[in-house]
């Protein structure tokens, strides 16, 4: 839904999503009030980078495009810039017949593509860029990977610290 006022701490004109009912009247949605300051700060973040998104889309402005997913958390989490403008280029290369508002910078793309040099990319599983064990791998140490998930569950942690089992 649009906002309108539904999560006061965030723009008007945001789509959100929040506790709602339908009924004979339609689609209603009370006020929520403010969200605490974090989960705000990262919405808000996430809005922006949106509307530079389509900002770039809605006049064709590949710098601006460029700009977006470098402001984006989740590419800057896994991405330098060099990485961010060589993905961009693919990006409006490889969709170029669905981007035509970028014509001339999807031509730019393919050039600065074909004469290289390419930044090197690897194949990497995950966000975290760490090897994704397979099954088999983890049946192999079992133990570690028992130990591992025991370590991760902290309710275990307290109720020994508490004298509770």
């Amino acid at each position: 839904m649009i906002n309108a006022g539904i999560i006061a701490n965030l723009p008007g004109d945001a789509v959100i999503e929040a506790p709602g009912y339908v009924d004979r009247n339609g689609i209603s949605m009370p006020r929520i009030g403010e969200l605490p300051l974090g989960p705000a700060a990262v919405c808000n973040a996430s809005i922006s980078v949106q509307r530079l998104a389509v900002e770039a889309a809605v006049h064709g402005d590949d710098q601006l495009l460029r700009q977006a997913f470098m402001m984006d958390p989740l590419v800057g989490a896994v991405c330098n810039p060099r990485e961010i403008w060589q993905m961009v280029d693919e990006l409006l290369v490889a969709q170029s017949q669905w981007l035509p508002q970028y014509e001339a910078a999807s031509r730019e793309a393919a050039s600065r593509l074909a004469a290289g040099p390419l930044v090197s990319t690897c194949n990497y599983e995950g966000a975290a860029r760490l090897h994704v064990k397979t099954v088999d791998e983890m049946r192999l140490d079992r133990a570690a990977s028992n130990k591992n998930a025991a370590e991760a569950d902290k309710g275990k942690e307290r109720s020994a610290s508490s004298g509770q089992t």
